[in-house]
């Protein structure tokens, strides 16, 4: 059996929106498929009902977005197709409007419902009063002089850009300069749109109740603040009403009971990164208090490149706050409560990644195993024995795939998870070039799910060695908690790791070691060849090289370096510049890719132009690959044929220096 291909990435299916009828009786998906000939997604709406155990494709317009059930028989949902695409194939999607669809699960085409002239991301029904809640991405609307332009002058946005305030673009959106999420209510009767939260306040989640809208909100001009506070607006009397007065950064808002559960850190441990916990505000006693120290990675970051599309990791149901945390090597489940607390769901499965929950029954996207995502059913009972049921068999791999090895290593008082891949076509006795994998964030984790760039590097006879060093997730504050240490005790921990598996593994070739990684994983891969003569050769994606220049051209980077380093360059220039691989560009003799998106933002283009520079004017072998109209999560959810591409450049620069014989 021949093992994983490059070209395999065209054959997967991602899954992500699970939305359960208000009945129980149907859960309904989005699957995203390659389109190989627009060299783009498909993504339509399925379901699945419990009753008869029958999956089905219920949309097939390819363009679906984001749905909500309206009843138990019919659901409005968002989509990229236009009312009038069949009557004018060429009309441009415009990405500051929204198509609202309406389709019975019963059969029938869908319907289109009315055209919303703004740009929604989010939205939630408000059932009593028939109306939905949207969330909307908009510019701030300024005053401007009735004379002030033409039709004869250059538009702006399209021929120039304004800015005025940090930041000013954003990985995903490109410019950004005084865009906000807002929030409007839009009657299903009426058909008509009424602002609630508009000019520059920013919404960051939010969640209803009849007339109560709680959510958390950051307010700012100039420059984008980390902190945020929790709110409650009152759609009946338009009143909108600030609830705490401690800096938090808050995420996920939930109403449970009469109380606001919202996941909040103080950033006191470790700055940004520090894990969040459980705050209750009381809405009869007017108090807020933080309600758990769990010390937990909330949401999962359990890394894989098959994964497409967004969806919930928290919900509210039978006075439970239900929500996924990632632990170890693992994204699991948990449910909270006020009465019971903290109670672990379902564990020890690979990765849960959304999920909805309704009554007893729990449905969820994940990954088991050497499986890419399928759709999985969990019903919750007091029986010892909590079966996971399959639901659908959409990724059904017919490949020779390597398994990972799991193996720890004691470094600087941690114990670090490892992992080994042979290669598919390992022979005993015999020595195979090894590649070091290292993940970004660095607040994530790798596991022991499917993940396609690693079962190619094994499929063409390379070992493939990766760990969770320190900086990582799942292992509590402690161990994440890399401020000021970038390039030091990281650097330690991964090499630890390479030296026990050439101790541990006699198949490891260490004449013929390879590093790579993205992000995080960039800047070390940068780091390690610039300091150390190991490896014969490095693939450096998406990276960072210059930490003045991360903080002054990048999305987060103003914020993010000033928390990481606990400095900015005016305070102490010298301390970046002695942590950024670039200087140190001048020592490297490994060979060294880059590859670069030109529109990420998150980590700017002139990160890899920077180093490749430097590389070249020093004499260095180096190669640098920039992909258009393509942003940070090129590996990800980056146009099929590109992220082929991107694969081939990384095998075949390992292939070039570490097999070919001298």
């Amino acid at each position: 059996m021949e093992g994983v291909e490059i070209e395999d990435l065209l054959d997967y299916t991602f899954i992500s929106n699970v939305e359960i009828s208000p009945n129980g009786q149907a859960v309904g998906f989005i699957v995203h498929e390659v389109d190989s000939d627009e060299n783009d997604y498909d993504s339509n709406i399925w379901l699945h009902r419990f009753d008869s155990d029958e999956t089905f494709q219920l949309t097939t317009g390819g363009k679906d977005k984001k749905f909500i059930w309206l009843n138990d028989d019919r659901i409005l949902f968002v989509s990229g197709r236009n009312e009038e695409d069949e009557e004018d194939e060429e009309e441009e999607e415009s990405e500051e409007k929204t198509d609202l669809f309406v389709i019975d699960i019963d059969g029938g085409e869908a319907r289109h419902f009315d055209t919303i002239e703004k740009e929604v991301i989010d939205l939630q029904l408000e059932e009593e009063n028939d109306l939905l809640i949207f969330q909307v991405k908009e510019k701030v609307e300024e005053e401007r002089d009735e004379d002030e332009g033409s039709e004869d002058d250059i538009e702006e946005g399209e021929d120039y850009h304004e800015l005025d305030e940090i930041p000013f673009w954003s990985n995903e959106g490109g410019f950004k300069n005084k865009e906000r999420a807002h929030l409007y209510s839009y009657s299903l009767e009426e058909k008509e749109m009424e602002p609630l939260i508009t000019g520059y306040k920013q919404v960051r989640s939010f969640d209803l109740n009849e007339k109560r809208i709680s959510l958390s909100m950051t307010e700012y001009e100039d420059k984008m603040d980390f902190i945020s506070y929790l709110y409650e607006y009152d759609h009946s009397t338009d009143e909108l009403t600030k609830l705490t007065d401690k800096e938090l950064n808050i995420a996920k808002v939930r109403l449970l009971e009469d109380k606001i559960i919202f996941e909040a850190t103080d950033m006191e441990d470790m700055g940004m990164n520090t894990n969040k916990e459980f705050y209750v505000y009381d809405l009869e006693e007017h108090v807020y208090y933080k309600e758990t120290d769990m010390d937990k990675s909330l949401g999962n970051t359990v890394l894989t490149d098959v994964r497409y599309g967004i969806g919930e990791v928290s919900r509210v149901e039978n006075e439970r706050y239900y929500f996924i945390s990632t632990e170890g090597h693992q994204s699991k489940l948990y449910s909270f409560s006020l009465e019971g607390g903290v109670e672990k769901v379902i564990d020890d499965f690979g990765t849960v990644d959304h999920f909805d929950v309704k009554d007893d029954k729990i449905v969820f996207t994940g990954l088991k195993d050497q499986v890419p995502q399928e759709l999985y059913f969990f019903e919750e009972n007091d029986s010892e024995e909590k079966n996971i049921v399959k639901l659908t068999d959409f990724n059904e791999i017919e490949k020779e795939v390597s398994e990972p090895e799991r193996f720890t290593v004691e470094s600087n008082g941690k114990e670090i998870e490892c992992w080994i891949m042979k290669p598919v076509d390992h022979e005993p006795g015999e020595s195979y070039p090894t590649v070091v994998e290292i993940h970004g964030g660095p607040k994530t984790v790798f596991g022991e799910v499917f993940f396609h760039e690693l079962q190619v590097l094994a499929s063409n006879g390379y070992a493939v060695v990766y760990s969770n060093p320190l900086g990582s997730s799942g292992s509590g504050n402690s161990f994440a908690d890399i401020i000021g240490k970038y390039g030091t005790e990281d650097q330690e921990d991964i090499m630890k790791v390479v030296d026990t598996a050439i101790e541990k593994y006699d198949f490891i070739d260490e004449d013929k070691l390879g590093v790579t990684g993205g992000s995080y994983g960039g800047f070390m891969t940068n780091w390690l060849v610039g300091h150390l003569d190991r490896f014969k050769a490095g693939v450096s994606c998406r990276s960072i090289s210059n930490w003045t220049s991360m903080f002054s051209t990048t999305d987060i980077g103003y914020y993010f370096v000033e928390d990481q380093f606990d400095t900015t360059p005016w305070e102490d220039q010298e301390f970046l510049w002695e942590r950024s691989p670039l200087k140190y560009a001048d020592k490297v003799d490994t060979p060294l890719l880059l590859i670069q998106s030109r529109t990420d933002f998150r980590c700017y283009e002139a990160e890899a132009i920077q180093m490749f520079t430097a590389l070249k004017y020093h004499g260095a072998d180096s190669k640098l690959v920039l992909f258009e109209e393509e942003n940070h999560d090129l590996s990800r959810s980056g146009r099929p044929k590109q992220r082929i591409k991107r694969l081939e450049e990384i095998v075949g620069w390992f292939d070039k220096y570490l097999k070919e014989t001298e």
